[in-house]
């Protein structure tokens, strides 16, 4: 079984079906379990950061198992290579800057998160460089008034309403890569395009339907990406979580006339 997987956004639609039955055979392969279906989502935003205080914030996916070391976080500094500019969506408490920086990577970072706590952690913590977080939807990165080479969303599609308005407004912000990374990846569900799991209270916590989200990432997105990049295995939460079988997966969605090795 290969470690990562490459489709290329070319050929048939008919070459498209295989290469997603190929997608799910390899994911049924690399997973234990499988996924059930619930009814009756409420389609509001959920969000309970907020109410965190700063220093329940300080530490959150800073240290232990989920932190700095995770493989899906050194998986994607490795995709940055090459890169002069990234955008963090869902940067958090700027987590991955502090690894870019201490890495001593010559890279232009901007973060972006909808909670101001988890921002005022980040500009605390690198007051000099307290101008590269800002409060702010992804929905609102033409606000940024900017491209970035590279555009990181890792662990914040799960917790929205839908991906696919989410996925088109990062995927316009990249000038070579989006990289999308899921700790509940996406999976084969027998009717419905996606389900909320419940797991954690006042979030959604989506589980994405694996063919119409591979649909979506080759065949919808506007410019068609050149190639997407599939690298599974990234990684586990913790084992006590009831999600902590799942591995993460990272998918480097690749604009056209891009043509860097991986």
């Amino acid at each position: 079984m290969p470690k990562d997987l490459l489709i290329r956004a070319s050929g048939s639609y008919a070459r498209f079906n295989v290469a997603i039955e190929a997608a799910k055979l390899c994911y049924l392969a690399l997973s234990r379990t499988h996924a059930t279906e619930i009814s009756g989502t409420n389609m509001r935003l959920k969000e309970n950061w907020h109410r965190w205080t700063t220093e329940q914030s300080k530490d959150f996916l800073r240290a232990g198992p989920e932190g700095k070391t995770h493989p899906s976080r050194v998986k994607t500094l490795s995709l940055l290579d090459g890169v002069s500019s990234v955008l963090d969506v869902g940067c958090g408490t700027g987590v991955m800057f502090e690894l870019i920086r201490d890495l001593g990577l010559n890279i232009d970072y901007r973060g972006i998160d909808v909670t101001e706590n988890f921002l005022e952690v980040a500009k605390r913590l690198y007051p000099e460089d307290r101008h590269r977080f800002r409060r702010m939807s992804l929905y609102e990165t033409k606000k940024l008034r900017r491209k970035f080479d590279a555009v990181i969303c890792r662990h914040v599609l799960e917790h929205l309403p839908d991906y696919i308005p989410a996925i088109q407004s990062l995927y316009s912000c990249a000038t070579q890569k989006l990289i999308l990374v899921f700790y509940l990846p996406p999976r084969p569900l027998s009717s419905k395009r996606k389900l909320d799991e419940h797991y954690q209270r006042g979030f959604y916590t989506h589980t994405y339907d694996l063919g119409k989200f591979l649909d979506h990432i080759l065949n919808e997105l506007l410019p068609l990406p050149h190639e997407v990049r599939i690298h599974p295995r990234q990684g586990r939460s913790e084992s006590w979580y009831p999600w902590g079988d799942r591995y993460n997966i990272i998918y480097e969605v690749i604009r056209r006339g891009v043509n860097k090795a991986s």
